[in-house]
């Protein structure tokens, strides 16, 4: 099964942001309809809502607007020619007809669609989605008699609904326990990191040891992979008792065939949902590891002069997180809310640039491309049918949070998107220049202010349960 990795599925990519929300989509539009040229009353139009925002006008011009486009068309093409005895633009116009008619007649067609569609627009008052997005036209007719009948076609800015926060009802969300059992595992695993691993030669597999192992699920005409070289302890609540019964005695280089099992402390509810699988189990190796004493020694490798620094350092650390986590999930809830409560129609390009982008990101992943080509066809659709729909929601959250920003007036400075943009790019694990930061960093960084700060918004003029 491929892994594809985006840095947040609730945020659109900077991709997008940079190619259509930092565009203002009303200014073609707005110019058009002040200038000398518009003729908003040689048009006539009839506008044609499609799904996914897609827009078709339906227009039919005056004689007049044709016959001024016909005349340039003949001006353009005459600038582009040369006649003898002439200079370039100042041949009669028969002379431009009778030696160049094709490339007039396709000027013209132009001339009539450039000069109607503004005029057009300013009538329909229907954005086109941003400045760079296609319009295509269809000139259905035209003559120096009757006008031109033209059909226009171009995507739009979605309908957004009204956002109540008061629907919003979030279910309580309770921090993790942080207590002495917490501290020590996680103190435990720190040791991990400078264990020395023995590997087990002459006997069998037994509790306490670590084992590497491959595990794929066989019920299926083609096995499927659930862990790649992942280290296991066999020990009670570190494996499942189905897979510490099979190892146990088992050296490395075994394969081992069972049936994955419910554990007994399991809830009744997680027994009920729970399915076994038949499955192959692969051992690479097999080790104990022997782990450093908690002594000043270990601390200063930690960062931490002493044991009682370092509990106390590794107990804030968790509280931290166990805060972090709970407030994580209650902005997930206001998420599911907005997606689910407010759908509506999006533009495919926006959805498809999204979902290509974030394919895209994924592949850049050598081992997540190596295990996407050996998809089969029926999996890849299964995977592209899942990107698009994190593309989807992405999309539509981020119209959603910036119509409450706008609406909420909720201030964004540019120094908190630059402080966004450096955290994260700090998050990789280097120093940052501001300067030297990409204008897709400041995107990406905009889009999780604004999704932030509806968050915050809707948390603060919900209904709370009590």
């Amino acid at each position: 099964m491929v892994e594809h990795h985006v840095a947040n599925v609730r945020v659109v990519s900077s991709n997008l942001i940079t190619r259509y929300f930092l565009i203002t989509t009303e200014g073609s539009v707005s110019k058009a309809a002040s200038s000398e040229k518009t003729r908003i009353e040689d048009v006539t139009v009839t506008v044609h809502r499609k799904p996914a925002c897609r827009i078709e006008l339906e227009v039919k011009t005056t004689p007049s607007l044709v016959a001024d486009a016909r005349k340039d068309a003949i001006k353009k093409v005459n600038k582009e020619v040369s006649f003898p005895g002439f200079r370039k633009g100042k041949a009669p116009d028969e002379m431009v007809l009778k030696k160049y008619p094709g490339a007039v007649e396709s000027e013209w067609h132009k001339s009539i669609a450039n000069t109607a569609f503004p005029a057009a627009m300013a009538q329909a008052r229907t954005p086109v989605l941003n400045n760079g997005e296609r319009v295509t036209f269809d000139l259905k007719k035209h003559s120096l008699e009757e006008g031109a009948e033209l059909l226009f076609s171009f995507e739009t800015e979605p309908s957004l609904p009204e956002v109540d926060p008061k629907q919003f009802h979030p279910k309580p969300v309770e921090k993790a326990e942080v207590g002495e059992k917490q501290v020590d595992e996680a103190i435990r695993q720190m040791r991990f990191f400078f264990a020395r691993w023995i590997p087990i030669d002459g006997r069998g597999i037994q509790e306490g040891d670590y084992i590497q192992i491959d595990l794929h699920t066989i019920d299926g005409p083609k096995p499927e992979k659930v862990f790649d070289h992942v280290r296991f302890e066999v020990a009670p609540d570190r494996m499942a008792n189905w897979m510490k019964a099979l190892v146990l005695g088992a050296k490395p280089g075994d394969v081992l065939e069972g049936v994955s099992e419910a554990d007994e402390t399991a809830s009744e509810e997680e027994k009920k949902e729970f399915v076994p699988k038949k499955v192959r189990l692969t051992i690479h190796r097999a080790e104990t590891a022997e782990l450093p004493e908690i002594d000043e020694e270990f601390c200063k490798k930690v960062g931490a002069e002493n044991p009682e620094q370092l509990r106390e350092s590794v107990r804030s650390i968790l509280d931290r997180n166990a805060e972090d986590k709970a407030e994580s999930e209650k902005r997930e809830q206001v998420n599911q809310f907005l997606v689910q409560t407010y759908t509506f129609e999006l533009p495919l390009s926006l959805i498809e640039l999204e979902k290509n982008h974030r394919k895209k990101q994924m592949l850049q992943n050598p081992q997540s491309a190596a295990s996407f080509e050996k998809l089969t066809a029926e999996e890849r659709h299964k995977f592209d049918q899942k990107l698009y729909d994190e593309s989807v929601q992405a999309v539509r959250l981020f119209y959603l949070t910036r119509k409450i920003v706008r609406e909420a007036q909720l201030p964004i400075t540019q120094g908190e998107v630059q402080q966004e943009a450096i955290n994260s790019a700090s998050g990789l694990g280097r120093r940052v220049n501001p300067e030297e930061l990409p204008k897709e960093a400041y995107a990406l960084a905009l889009s999780k202010v604004i999704l932030a700060k509806a968050q915050t918004y809707i948390l603060e003029h919900c209904e709370k349960i009590a």
